[in-house]
């Protein structure tokens, strides 16, 4: 009696009936990302960690470049910007009238005209004050006259910044400085960045002998 065979096509439907499962799980789709964070707890915020994040610019702050009717109109429009000053710290000291006090400049300036040092140092302290000024506007107080220069450091100016006691005892009744002889000092803008400073000497008179003026070291070495 021979052996039974198996029956051949049973097995072929079987083996059909695997293959396609196993093709359907290795090649269908996938599953969603709500499953995959489910499961492994990441899903697509792996890759996004690998990936830097784009920080977009706030409102308003992108950089344009000046128009030309705004470069004609503003000489000053591609001058650098203006420092980043904490104008409520020290060595700032805000005010109940709208100014804002420069404390440093204005101690340093209550030796204007001391009994104790020469004019050459008073003319010193006036040019560390105009550099100060200038370090903050980029440029010196517009024009030199005595009074303007005056106005611009007792709080006239875009910040209302105070460089200089408006009731200082060196300051005249008509607003200006006065050296240790009761003269006007002398301001000489020489450019925009560049002044020279002068007091009249003993003899009140400019043009004398006894005139004392200080260069800023700029000045001077160009002129040597």
């Amino acid at each position: 009696m021979k052996p039974s065979t198996p029956n051949s096509p049973l097995l072929l439907l079987l083996a059909a009936g695997m293959l396609t499962a196993v093709l359907f799980f290795s090649l269908g789709p996938g599953r969603s990302d709500h499953e995959a964070r489910t499961v492994t707890g990441k899903g697509h915020d792996e890759n996004a960690e690998k990936t830097p994040a784009m920080i977009s610019p706030a409102p308003g702050s992108q950089y344009s470049p000046p128009s030309i009717e705004e470069l004609k109109s503003n000489p000053y429009a591609l001058d650098p910007a203006p420092l980043q000053l904490a104008f409520g710290a020290p060595p700032f000291k805000r005010q109940g009238n709208g100014t804002i006090h420069k404390t440093d400049v204005m101690k340093m300036l209550d030796d204007l005209n001391d009994e104790g040092q020469e004019t050459e140092s008073d003319l010193g302290l006036l040019s560390r004050a105009i550099g100060s000024y200038h370090r903050i506007f980029h440029q010196n107080p517009v024009a030199g006259e005595n009074r303007e220069v005056v106005d611009a450091l007792t709080g006239n100016n875009p910040h209302r910044l105070v460089f200089l006691d408006p009731g200082h005892p060196a300051l005249s009744e008509g607003n200006e400085l006065l050296d240790r002889w009761g003269t006007p000092f002398r301001f000489h803008p020489i450019s925009g960045s560049h002044m020279e400073f002068s007091s009249a000497g003993p003899d009140g008179a400019f043009g004398t002998n006894d005139d004392i003026t200080l260069e800023e070291p700029e000045l001077a070495r160009e002129s040597s």
